[in-house]
């Protein structure tokens, strides 16, 4: 069923139910809900509200160990189905939801580049091997659902170019993440999020990064994992 023909049905529904008794503040509201029907899109409700909720349920391994199947939506905290299989009326009516976790990660991503990073790298070069050049290090933060990723690079003007090497802060683990490498987060993840690097061991060793990695994580008392 298209996402406008549920909104509509339940709007009619509503006013079937609601007979007589509606009030103009509730007409006005089941009119802006049908003005609204061909705009709302279940996929982006998803997106934005469930996917960042602190409720979300933790990712299912249908077998232990089998890290690779993961329902790329995974399951909702309350009914405990496919939130694909959820109506939009159901995922927007939702009172559980809460970002603040994620809030809290982006926070601290913040805080370990300005605190941490930045002081650790001031004076060190991050060699570009296309260019055959060196340049200062910088960092860009990039966020996504249940993760946020410090990523090494350098700037060229105003464009950031990303090096292969970042530094991620995860909360649960989340469909992507390569089997191997969810086995080996899975094997500290508890409480406290988790910091993970993806990095060539070149690139560690050029900028003598894992004693500085390790202080961050002792500091911010937060297990790390290298990938």
């Amino acid at each position: 069923m298209e996402n406008k023909d549920e909104i509509l049905l339940a709007i009619r529904a509503a006013r079937k139910d609601l007979k007589d008794g509606r009030t103009f503040r509730a007409e006005e509201m089941l009119a802006l809900l049908e003005g609204m029907a061909n705009c709302l899109d279940k996929e982006h409700i998803i997106r934005s509200k469930c996917i960042n909720c602190d409720n979300y349920a933790k990712s299912f391994f249908p077998l232990e160990g089998d890290f690779h199947v993961v329902d790329k939506h995974e399951y909702c905290h309350s009914k405990k189905i496919s939130l694909q299989n959820l109506n939009w009326q159901k995922i927007g009516c939702c009172t559980e939801y809460s970002d603040r976790s994620q809030k809290e990660m982006e926070t601290l991503a913040d805080s370990i580049v300005k605190e941490d990073l930045e002081p650790a790298f001031a004076k060190r070069k991050l060699y570009d091997r296309a260019k055959f050049a060196s340049y200062k290090v910088t960092f860009n933060i990039h966020k996504d659902a249940g993760k946020v990723c410090i990523e090494f690079g350098h700037k060229s003007g105003k464009e950031f170019i990303a090096a292969d090497m970042k530094l991620c802060v995860l909360r649960r683990l989340d469909p992507g993440i390569e089997p191997e490498a969810a086995k080996k987060i899975a094997q500290v993840m508890e409480e406290e999020p988790v910091v993970f690097v993806e990095a060539s061991e070149q690139s560690r060793r050029q900028l003598d990064i894992d004693y500085v990695l390790e202080y961050v994580a002792q500091k911010r008392k937060m297990n790390i994992v290298y990938l």
